[in-house]
């Protein structure tokens, strides 16, 4: 973790060697903050290729917990990449991943679609009821109409989900 903030990207690179071979759920979060206040390079794409494949099971609750910060808007569409290339569903958090997913960008849009798609059963209902009630409001804004194709399937799947369960 030491090192990843570092203005010698020797110091960077030797810390993602170390996250590469060593790695444990304590060096999500760190890489999470540096992946987003780093420039893009070649050691962002390290950072990218890292997060997106990590197979840590507790790293799911760290993902989804940093998409809840704050100033983090920036790297949304990245985390929710990293979710779904790491094998989450985030079923439980669904209602955080459309949040996401309406309140960004096309890419971000996307990445929320791929996340929702995989979702069979979502457990908690009120969490469910929030995700819907996110993607209604979302296809109201005209501002975000190049999402919207995005949006409808996922709120259909949800709406599929709510009506099955």
């Amino acid at each position: 973790m030491k090192n990843l903030h570092s203005k010698d990207n020797k110091e960077v690179s030797e810390a993602l060697d170390r996250a590469e071979k060593n790695g444990t759920i304590t060096w999500v979060e760190p890489l999470l903050e540096a992946f987003s206040s780093r420039d893009e390079d070649a050691l962002k794409l390290r950072m990218r290729n890292l997060l997106s494949s990590v197979k840590l099971s507790a790293a799911e609750d760290v993902f989804l917990e940093f998409l809840q910060k704050e100033n983090k808007e920036h790297v949304h569409a990245d985390v929710l990449s990293f979710l779904w290339s790491s094998g989450f569903t985030a079923s439980s958090s669904i209602d955080v991943v459309v949040r996401c997913s309406t309140s960004g960008d096309f890419r971000a849009a996307m990445e929320g679609l791929t996340i929702v798609e995989q979702c069979d059963v979502i457990e908690n209902e009120q969490t469910l009821l929030d995700a819907i009630f996110s993607l209604r409001s979302a296809l109201n804004e005209k501002e975000k109409s190049d999402c919207h194709s995005l949006y409808e399937p996922m709120l259909k799947k949800l709406e599929y989900i709510e009506r099955n369960q």
